[in-house]
């Protein structure tokens, strides 16, 4: 054993042998591959945990006996009395860690947004129309799309059979401002809708939760997400619920439109349609994550002035031969990229969906056709001329 205390030489050994072990440690650390980052959902409390980013108490909402609580990040907004919006998990578990069955989407808990009176005589199921609303920091002049999941229960949760009247609904919708407004009556906002109860038609067969999504263009530093329950008619029982909001960098494309055109052309032309995109930063990030990229394709020209299909759920960068049917008139392209799992298939829950938005292709002139022999006109070319005017197309 070396005597450390009668080695003169040990002291710059040992300084030297910790700085070495030190070095080696903070190269291995260097060498170590670092964690990939977490998709960069933008919002707050976008899961409605009351146990994470949490509530917090609001006033007893008239007739009631229990507080409401607000989710933090969020700010409650109604055009008439704000009814019953709360923590599902405390409304119906006392608390966040009560148990109890609660709807949601992802985690423990979601917001319940129920109607005044709701089973109380003689008006049960006062209307409402609630709006959770939320500023967001983005890039100007970049996509962004929102996906987010909402149920609602017009006539309450009994299903033997469900008796919501005909032409009743509750609406669900998500919505945009991208000009960073905070009024939701505001023209600037960009609303998606959806209008199905928990249950079909039958009153029986359930529906269950249903995924809106849209897309916009940021047009300042900061956009304003919506997430609104419009129960317009008085029926006993309406409520719904809100859970699982997720907005991040939209799926992007390009497309072109090229033809060889001769003027005048002697047959319909053909226009080569390709498109290429991309999922974007923020969507390959998230965990767990099957998202592939899909594009619907339509196309428009001057005489019809209607955008028409021309193929869906399109897997993958790609193209295809467009035969022109009509002359002397422009054509004209455009494409929109999805964002989505395989059904069936492992992937990241809840199954969010992320819409892009739609880009045109520059536009095509189909030249006059080359004029052909003409034929003297009959009687038998008047008694066709309205069904052959009716059945072209472009």
């Amino acid at each position: 054993m070396m005597n450390f205390a009668a080695c003169r030489f040990c002291g710059p050994l040992v300084i030297a042998f910790f700085l070495l072990t030190v070095g080696q440690a903070a190269l291995a650390q260097e060498a170590q591959p670092a964690a990939p980052a977490a998709a960069p959902n933008l919002l707050v409390n976008a899961g409605f945990e009351c146990g994470e980013e949490g509530y917090t108490e609001a006033p007893v909402p008239p007739g009631d006996t229990k507080p409401n609580y607000f989710p933090n990040g969020w700010i409650v907004t109604s055009p008439m009395t704000i009814p019953i919006v709360t923590s599902a998990r405390i409304r119906f578990a006392n608390s966040c860690d009560g148990e109890a069955h609660v709807e949601k989407v992802e985690g423990r808990d979601s917001v319940l947004i129920r109607a005044l009176d709701h089973e109380t005589d003689p008006e049960p199921g006062k209307p409402f129309d609630v709006t959770l609303l939320q500023q967001v920091p983005v890039i100007s002049g970049t996509d962004y799309s929102l996906s987010g999941w909402m149920l609602t229960l017009c006539g309450g949760s009994f299903s033997d059979p469900n008796d919501c009247p005909e032409g009743y609904y509750m609406a669900k919708l998500l919505g945009i401002d991208p000009t960073g407004g905070t009024d939701p009556a505001a023209p600037t906002v960009e609303w998606v809708e959806n209008r199905r109860n928990f249950v079909e038609a039958d009153g029986r067969t359930r529906v269950g939760w249903q995924n809106l999504r849209t897309a916009s263009t940021a047009q300042a530093v900061t956009i304003t997400v919506f997430a609104r329950i419009n129960s317009p008619f008085r029926w006993h029982g309406n409520h719904g619920f809100i859970d699982a909001l997720s907005i991040m960098q939209a799926p992007t494309a390009t497309i072109t439109a090229t033809a060889e055109l001769i003027s005048p052309t002697p047959a319909p032309p053909t226009i080569t349609v390709a498109w290429q995109g991309s999922l974007g930063p923020d969507i390959p990030l998230i965990p767990n994550g099957n998202h592939r990229l899909l594009y619907d394709l339509e196309y428009w020209n001057s005489e019809s002035a209607t955008w028409q299909p021309v193929a869906s759920d399109r897997e993958g960068d790609g193209s295809l031969d467009f035969v022109a049917r009509c002359f002397d008139v422009t054509y004209q392209f455009r494409v929109k990229p999805r964002a989505e799992q395989p059904e069936g298939n492992n992937g990241a829950t809840p199954n969010q969906r992320y819409p892009g938005l739609w880009v045109e292709s520059a536009p095509i002139v189909v030249p006059p056709n080359l004029p052909g022999p003409s034929e003297p006109f009959t009687a038998t070319n008047q008694i066709f001329l309205p069904a052959i005017s009716t059945v072209r197309s472009c």
